[in-house]
């Protein structure tokens, strides 16, 4: 019986890494287009909110400016965005920013419906 069980939890091993693997792949951005540019607006819909990290998991449309085309990914916020009014399923404009230490980070976020991210907040300006 014990000569069984050591191929068994290999293959069990391997089936439940081939999911990572798969995302591994599908996040390769060394494909995605190269740009001078260090900051962009985007529209994206919120997964989910970690408060304690400041960070969101957001779904965003294709972002031209970075040349990246639409996908789910976590980032993280900086201090000044207010993520007490951001919730799972808000869809929102948000403002990315290529910080010195070559992270992105969210900068401003705002309710889809305004034209622009408002000021370094999750509200919107007057």
């Amino acid at each position: 019986m014990k000569n069984l069980r050591t191929p068994f939890l290999a293959l069990a091993a391997s089936v439940l890494l081939i999911p990572f693997s798969v995302c591994a792949e599908e996040m390769d951005h060394s494909q995605m287009a190269q740009t001078t540019k260090t900051e962009a607006i985007g529209k994206a819909v919120i997964n989910t909110v970690d408060t304690d990290a400041r960070s969101v998991n957001l779904t965003h449309e294709p972002m031209p400016d970075f040349g990246w085309p639409k996908m789910t990914m976590d980032l993280p916020v900086t201090r000044k965005v207010d993520l007490s009014v951001t919730k799972p399923g808000d869809q929102v404009m948000f403002t990315i920013k290529l910080s010195r230490d070559k992270k992105y980070r969210i900068i401003k976020i705002s309710p889809a419906s305004d034209e622009t991210p408002s000021s370094n907040t999750g509200t919107v300006q007057p």
